[in-house]
């Protein structure tokens, strides 16, 4: 109810709580099965403002551990590097057009694992990869064909799991359970798409599904993740992070969601805000990368985007990244975790005619205040 008194408007407690609580409502729908009161209490907001993401920034000063130059003599052309495995003398990539590339740490290339194609023992869309080098396999997650294949670390073919509920779009080591993460694509607002869990035994590929999807949305459109790694490990607690496109693609979306595992279900952990934005133009998230005690965050605004570093222990935004390594940032730079405070980027010349393969930049990221 809406009472005037004189020229001032007061709305009345009813309608105040009211309205929180459809607020509330809407913010818990993107949630599944989660206890309220624990919801409502344990995010945290973090605070982008538009004068911060188009304020000027000193480039970092990054120290710079190797470079790996996957332009060597005899290795096949890189498209787009989808995913990367690291050990300690080779290192596997997953090219979407080359399939699944074996390397020595100095960039030449060592053979091809598997093979593209319909088979049994082959992958259509290779996705992301696991590596286990005490069983001395490779999993790899094939999104068209819904399986997952083991090879051995010479190439050999070893097995293929069972078709799974879902796409499969990332590997996840959680303690000593490897979690295969799954999305469906067929849904409606009734029966929303979903983000499946499934445990699989790295040598037998055995499959268990949890009982009940992890998350549901509705969205019109299928991304392609470029970063495929949905869940995080963070201080000991899981984080879950998808991007997700749920009106046009040039809408406005000042919020996100970065949440926390508890048991099998979904807690908002932070609360990304984008604030003092032209509601009349594109904006939104469109992917995050985390590692311990930072995010990276692109934010798109106005068909352009910007590479944001965020403090997720004092929960601010820290430096909007505009270049590493001399260059303007794009998807492929952004900084993903290595171990510890090491990370990689992959670095290519846009400038080089005919286009030649990228470098593997590793590095370690200063302290960084404001």
């Amino acid at each position: 109810m809406k009472v005037k008194k004189g020229n001032h408007h007061f709305y009345s407690p009813e309608i105040f709580l009211l309205t929180c609580l459809g607020l509330f409502i809407l913010f818990m729908q993107s949630c599944r099965n989660k206890d309220s009161s624990e919801a409502l209490s344990s995010f945290k907001t973090i605070e982008i403002r538009k004068d911060f993401l188009l304020g000027d920034f000193p480039e970092l000063q990054i120290e710079i551990l190797d470079t790996i130059n996957l332009e060597a003599t005899g290795n096949p052309p890189l498209t787009s590097v989808h995913d990367l495995a690291f050990s300690q003398d080779f290192f596997l990539l997953i090219d979407r057009r080359q399939g699944l590339l074996k390397f020595d740490n100095k960039g030449s290339f060592l053979g091809k694992i598997g093979e593209n194609g319909e088979g049994p023992d082959e992958y259509t869309m290779p996705y992301a990869i696991h590596l286990d080098e005490k069983e001395n396999i490779v999993l790899v997650a094939d999104w068209q064909k819904m399986t997952v294949i083991s090879y051995s670390l010479e190439g050999k073919f070893e097995s293929t799991s069972n078709k799974l509920l879902g796409h499969p779009i990332s590997f996840y080591k959680d303690n000593d359970t490897l979690l295969v993460v799954q999305e469906t694509l067929i849904g409606t607002r009734e029966k929303p798409r979903q983000v499946l869990i499934s445990s699989i035994d790295p040598k037998t590929l055995e499959v268990k599904h949890q009982e009940k999807p992890l998350y549901r949305y509705h969205s019109n459109y299928t991304i392609i993740h470029s970063i495929p790694r949905i869940l995080s490990r963070i201080n000991n607690t899981t984080l879950f992070y998808m991007s997700i496109i749920r009106g046009d693609i040039s809408s406005y979306a000042n919020t996100d969601t970065i949440f926390s595992i508890k048991e099998d279900y979904l807690v908002p952990e932070y609360l990304l805000h984008l604030s003092g934005f032209d509601n009349t133009l594109q904006l939104g998230i469109s992917q995050v990368v985390m590692s311990d005690k930072k995010a990276f965050v692109r934010v798109v605004y106005d068909h352009r985007s910007y590479f944001v570093v965020i403090d997720l222990e004092n929960n601010r935004p820290l430096v909007h990244l505009r270049q590493l390594f001399d260059q303007e940032m794009t998807d492929e730079m952004i900084p993903k975790p290595l171990n510890g405070d090491l990370f990689y980027s992959i670095l290519r010349d846009h400038e080089s005619f005919p286009e030649i393969n990228p470098q593997i930049i590793i590095y370690r990221l200063p302290s960084i205040e404001n």
